[in-house]
């Protein structure tokens, strides 16, 4: 029995147990000095074990405790293992994978895109799986889940497959490769040696896209595959199912429409509307438009002046706004694209379960007959189609559900979004972050900006 509970001052009024938030460390303190020349191991040990803190002690009693105590230090009597994370999947690429253009070759028409090609039979990347992690322990002995791996979403488009023992894309045909965030695809390549002319006429190609010149105003381009473009786009409408690369720049003259599944990179846009799957990269600048990526806006060593920029995860830029305090927006958070994808999702579900419910009680009614007086050629036929039919709906059903967690997932998590500005940003920038909203007054310098506590905070760089 403690001896403390017959004195006036009792034990928990000169020692106190705490721990850390996430109790992967317990600590004892001093609260009054009154009458600690009285407190002895024993009563330590008393502590710790009504506080119920049982793995992860340390042998505490071989150090000079009471010292430590007496100078109002804390001493430390546990530590629980934390987690280990899963390491997200990954894909090992086995070829050279370069669509960039170096400076020595920027202002040569003829070699500013390079194309990663493949012949048939090439393997293309590996699938490295994610990893499960490791559960830790708190200092209570209670597990602590850990946060495992996200696995490579990545599928097998158009001449792909995947080779299900060694997890690797192999190209099935001859063609340019068109790696997007959903797919591998290996399309078919339609060049054209100059510009969009007259000539020419409107583009509508089942692969990819290659104009070794320009695209001038009024065109439209259309690439399920990637599009390459070396030269200036005017006001004209693109579309591709993978990538956009264009390598001098959008002047959009408020007509331009650029739309890509993939990413979109160019040299500057001026005056354009800008969607993109993925992540939207600009060189230089970004002028007086309107710009959705769903993945990031790159502008790291330009501006962006006026109009409308939103993005998905991260707006990373050099300067935002100018002395002449234009009106513009950043924004971070869920665009309308991806409330559209989980609607869609949605009423695909709800279709798949009314399937698999008339599917199960198709199954129970055969698998009673069969019980009861057995089931002839046809019926038996009828079951074995059942039972291949509710396996394919309930894997599409766990597909579907997977796609729909993750798309939650993005549309709710706010911690992994921010707004980098690496030079200034002037006065009338308005900042966008879910549903909250800042407006800049005045000019500042190398920040980051993020959602903390419901608010926009700016912190430096």
């Amino acid at each position: 029995m403690c001896k403390w509970g017959m004195n006036k001052m009792e034990l928990k009024d000169v020692l106190r147990v705490n721990y850390s938030k996430d109790k992967l460390k317990a600590w004892i303190e001093l609260l009054d000095s009154s009458f600690f020349d009285e407190v002895t191991e024993e009563d330590v040990g008393f502590l710790i074990e009504k506080a119920k803190i049982n793995f992860g002690l340390v042998e505490w009693q071989q150090s000079d405790w009471k010292q430590i105590l007496a100078n109002h230090q804390p001493l430390i009597i546990a530590k629980g293992i934390p987690p280990e994370n899963g390491e997200d999947g990954y894909l090992e690429w086995k070829i050279t994978l370069n669509s960039s253009i170096s400076e020595e070759e920027k202002f040569s028409f003829r070699d500013v895109t390079k194309i990663p090609s493949v012949n048939k039979g090439d393997k293309i990347a590996t699938i490295v799986p994610a990893t499960e992690g490791k559960e830790g322990t708190d200092v209570f002995g209670n597990p602590i889940r850990q946060k495992k791996g996200v696995g490579v979403r990545t599928k097998a488009g158009k001449n792909v497959e995947i080779e299900e023992e060694t997890n690797v894309f192999v190209a099935t045909a001859e063609g340019q490769l068109s790696i997007t965030t959903k797919f591998i695809h290996v399309f078919p390549l339609y060049e054209l040696s100059g510009d969009l002319s007259l000539e020419t006429g409107n583009i509508d190609f089942v692969g990819s896209v290659t104009i070794r010149g320009n695209v001038g105003t009024g065109y439209s381009v259309k690439a399920k595959g990637d599009l390459f473009i070396s030269g200036l786009v005017e006001g004209a409408f693109l579309q591709a199912g993978g990538n956009i690369v264009i390598n001098e720049g959008i002047s959009g003259m408020d007509k331009a429409y650029i739309k890509a599944e993939g990413n979109i990179e160019t040299n500057y846009i001026n005056q354009a509307k800008i969607e993109t799957g993925n992540n939207l990269v600009v060189k230089k600048s970004i002028l007086h438009s309107d710009c959705v990526a769903e993945g990031d806006i790159i502008c790291q060593n330009g501006s962006i002046i006026g109009g409308s920029n939103s993005a998905g995860r991260q707006i990373e830029v050099k300067n935002v706004g100018n002395f002449a305090f234009t009106k513009t927006e950043l924004a971070l958070g869920i665009n309308k694209k991806v409330s559209e994808q989980v609607e869609q999702l949605n009423e695909q579900l709800s279709a798949l379960k009314d399937n698999q419910n008339k599917l199960v009680l198709l199954g129970n009614q055969l698998q009673k007959k069969k019980k009861q007086s057995g089931l002839n050629t046809k019926e038996r036929i009828v079951l074995l189609k059942q039972r291949h039919s509710l396996e394919k709906v309930t894997k599409d059903i766990e597909q579907i559900q997977l796609e729909m967690t993750e798309l939650q997932w993005t549309i709710g998590n706010f911690t992994e979004m921010s707004i980098n500005v690496y030079g200034k940003a002037f006065g009338n920038v308005e900042l966008n972050i879910g549903k909250y909203s800042r407006l800049l007054k005045d000019e500042h310098s190398r920040f980051k900006s993020y959602l903390k506590d419901m608010e926009i905070v700016m912190e430096p760089l």
